[in-house]
């Protein structure tokens, strides 16, 4: 509920200034932008290609489509692949596969599975197509909008059962 409020505030907090300007909103995308577009290379023209690996901070695997990598107080870096990357998971361990000690577009990044029956898993690589710039306020905005897509399609998936079971037992009884 606080971050909801937060980003609710954020939102607002951005509006307003945009209308006192009296010009147009800030340049930064929305969240709907972020998730809606395709990966493709068109998305990062112009953006960092590179990231100083010494100044990575922290990195936040979203899902396994989605990651940012935060590089100062409010200063992230957005990754969107176009497919999933099979082994990425929130609150799990990555590894960066890259060169000297940047990690550039083209490098890659793969989860790590430390609970595994065998040891540690590593997960398949995925290769980075480039960096975004991003906000705090759009990482926390991100996380709760894909929260809140993977509880309903949860929800979905749980009625869908439901309903198939109910039509089993229909048709059981009408077979009886």
């Amino acid at each position: 509920m606080k971050k909801c409020l937060v980003i609710i505030t954020v939102g607002l907090m951005s509006i307003a200034s945009a209308h006192a300007k009296g010009g147009e909103p800030d340049e930064d995308p929305t969240v709907k932008e972020i998730l809606e577009r395709d990966a493709s290379q068109s998305d990062y023209v112009k953006e960092e290609s590179c990231l100083n690996a010494r100044q990575i901070r922290d990195t936040k695997v979203l899902d396994s489509r989605h990651v940012a990598f935060k590089m100062g107080r409010d200063e992230y870096y957005f990754v969107q692949f176009k497919n999933r990357c099979p082994g990425l998971r929130a609150n799990r361990p990555v590894r960066l596969n890259m060169r000297n000690s940047r990690l550039c577009k083209y490098d890659s990044i793969q989860g790590i599975d430390l609970d595994s029956m065998a040891g540690m898993r590593e997960g398949m690589k995925c290769t980075i197509p480039g960096f975004t710039r991003i906000t705090k306020a759009q990482v926390e905005q991100l996380t709760v909008t894909l929260k809140n897509e993977r509880e309903r399609a949860r929800a979905l998936a749980k009625e869908e059962r439901r309903k198939a079971r109910e039509e089993r037992r229909a048709q059981r009884r009408v077979d009886s």
